[in-house]
Formats: structure tokens, sequence, C-alpha cells
């Protein structure tokens, strides 16, 4: 018996009850339509992965699904930070013509988030404007459900950081989408650490649309979830544009992880970097999907990826899948995949000089992920970094 009959109804509820204009209405109408008529993806993925994901989105209540407990830090009172509430009332047209632009409702995730969204912020960077400190947005998910969305709209020349912590006590689902718009000559630092109760399934969408000479250096660390599906794209879409692509993963216990890295070339000159590095322990789980996709008009651009997981028991699992689609024949394009375990040679040298096993274990893990979170521009996520795989080895 379900919780509740998702339908037509449920969704003109939740829109009237929110004062939501016509516009938003009939975005979320089509959205669920496509939810009613999309089938669930498989989760298995060539010969070596199947994820064992129990999960029913028809069985999902979006009655249960309430704001999170969020502090915002901003010490820039010229940047704008709005909850979607502010947003509608405020900036109308802006929301209209960005929301779910990038992220478009085209799936059976997609299309849930889109006709139950329930909590959004939206931040705007003005033109010339260089943020000192980093902008925090601390999320604590007190609900069993939670569809979250965030727009950054950043406008020529600007420059900041900005980090995102999650976290969750309870099971639950969790849906979020961030939509990241980045004009001319943009300078962006953003760093993610998802930390969520090893009971909720965590879907995620990470995409930025960069312009000419504009940078975003991602950084997307998962550790908490029972379930996580988690994309990060990049679409380098003026010349010269350039994305660092890193991301840090740590499983134990039963945890699943789908993680998916795509840089898209649009322009020439455009240079992408994906570097993911993974620890799994126990019976954990991982599936790395990676794309660099260079077009037709992309003549001097230049793409990498790698991506390198460490197994630390006999049950865990992992596969990589690299890919590579160019369409330009001017460009430089990489890309290379490790799945091993602990070099016992290491382990025994470490061991001759005074170490122990658990403690030449611990060392050998922290200096696999080492080289990454030394690439980690933001000071204080280098060091929760360290501190989090220092936990996870204890």
């Amino acid at each position: 018996m379900l919780k509740t009959m998702l339908s037509k109804n449920l969704v003109e509820k939740f829109s009237k009850e929110n004062s939501e204009p016509e516009w938003l209405l009939k975005k979320r109408l089509q959205a669920f339509k496509l939810f009613s008529e999309a089938q669930m993806p498989l989760f298995a993925y060539g010969l070596n992965i199947n994820l064992s994901i129990d999960l029913n989105l028809d069985d999902i209540d979006p009655n249960e699904a309430k704001k999170p407990n969020t502090e915002i830090k901003n010490t820039n009172k010229e940047v704008v930070v709005e909850n979607f509430q502010q947003a509608l009332k405020n900036h109308e047209n802006i929301l209209k013509e960005k929301l779910m632009a990038i992220v478009p409702a085209n799936d059976k995730f997609t299309s849930f988030h889109q006709a139950f969204l329930n909590n959004a912020t939206v931040i705007h960077i003005p033109k010339n404007i260089e943020v000192k400190e980093p902008i925090e947005i601390s999320s604590n998910m007190n609900s069993k459900v939670l569809f979250d969305h965030l727009i950054v709209i950043a406008d020529d020349n600007s420059k900041f950081t900005l980090v995102e912590n999650s976290n969750s006590k309870n099971e639950g689902y969790k849906s979020k989408i961030v939509e990241i718009f980045a004009n001319n000559n943009v300078q962006m630092n953003y760093g993610s650490v998802q930390l969520l109760n090893q009971e909720t399934t965590n879907f995620t969408v990470k995409k930025a649309i960069i312009g000419k000479n504009s940078a975003i250096n991602w950084m997307d660390c998962c550790f908490g979830s029972k379930v996580t599906m988690s994309e990060v794209t990049t679409i380098l879409n003026g010349d010269g544009a350039s994305t660092n692509n890193h991301g840090i993963f740590f499983g134990s216990k039963g945890q699943q992880f789908d993680l998916v890295a795509n840089s898209i070339h649009k322009a020439p000159n455009t240079v992408s970097d994906i570097l993911t590095k993974g620890a799994l322990t126990d019976s954990s789980k991982c599936i790395y999907r990676g794309l660099v996709k260079i077009h037709e008009n992309a003549a001097g651009s230049n793409g990498y990826q790698k991506e390198d997981t460490l197994l630390l028991s006999q049950d865990a699992t992992a596969d990589s899948i690299p890919n590579l689609e160019i369409d330009n024949n001017e460009v430089k394009c990489t890309h290379g995949a490790t799945i091993g375990r602990i070099d016992r040679e290491k382990l025994f040298y470490m061991q001759s000089r005074g170490l122990n096993e658990k403690q030449s274990t611990k060392e050998y893990v922290k200096g696999f992920f080492e080289h990454l979170i030394q690439k980690i521009q933001i000071e204080k996520l280098r060091t929760s970094m360290h501190d989090l795989i220092e936990e996870r080895m204890q």
C-alpha cells in the first residue's frame, strides 16, 4: 500500500499552498507527467557492478518534505542570497529563465525533483566583485524527504568560493540539483561535502555552464548516504574556459556510489581536468563513469580524466568506465583508470620501520589521497578531508 498516491492533484495542491505563479505550476505538471511515464534505471553496469538499490520513487511521500535547517555564511553585502520565495518575489523573471535550464527534467529522478521541489536558494554574484571570504551553506536534513535546489549566477569578472556541507540524522530520500551560470572571466571554487546518514538515498546533479576565459574548480566529496547517485558536469561554453573536476569518495559497510563526471567542450581552446580518487572497504561498491566530449568547433582544446580506486577489503567492488568523444582532430585528450589493492611490499617496508599493520595501512591510504587533497584550493576543505579520511581509517 503506497503512503500516498502521487497525482496531478497533489502537484496542484503543493503549488497552491505555496502561492506559486502559473508558469511554475505548468513546469511542475509537465515534470510530473514525465515522471509518471518514465522508467526507473536498472543500475546494472557491465559485468562487475549491479547496485542493489531498493528504491521505488512512487513510495516516497512529498508531503513529508520539509525545509532543512540551513545556515548560510556570507560576509559580502553585495552578494545576493535569497530563498525560493524571496527570489520569486524579487527576481521572478530570472528564476523563470534559470530554473531547471541546464538540468532539465528528462528522466525519472530529475522530473520527480522538478514536480515536488520544496526548497531552493538563489545566489547572485554581481559584476566585478571579488568575494574574499568563502560563502558557506551548511544544511541539516531533518525530514524523511527533501527536494533541494541551488542556483548560482556569476556575472562578468567575478571571483568567489562556495562551500556546501550536507548531513542528516535519520534515513530518508534527498534530491539535490545545483545549476551554476558563470558569464565571462569568472573564477569560481565550489566545494561540496556530503555526510548524510548511512540509511539515506541521495540523488544529486551539479552542472555549470561557463563563458569565455572563465574557470570553475569543483571538489565533490562523498562520504555519507546508503546510496548516492551523483553527477558533476561542466559545459565549457566560451573560448578559453577551463575546469578542474575533482572528487573524493570513501565507502564503508554497505554503501553504494554511482558517480559521474563530465566535461563538455563547446568552444575553442578549452581545458578540462577530471581527477577522482576513492577508497572502499567492507562490502561497499562504486561505479565511476567519466566523459570528456569535444565538439566539432572546439579546436585547440585539452581534456584529461583519471580515476583511481583503492579496495581495502575482499568484498569491496568497483568499476570504472572512462569515455572520450572527440569530433575535432586539433585537440589533445587522454584518460586512464586504476582499481587495485594495497601494495604489500610498501606495507612491509613501513612495518620494517616500526609501524604496525594498522598504522601502515592508515599511512598508505592517507598517502593515496594526499596528491588530490593538495589540489584543493579551499584551506578549510583540505583540513576537513584529512579529518574525514583519518576518521574512516579508525
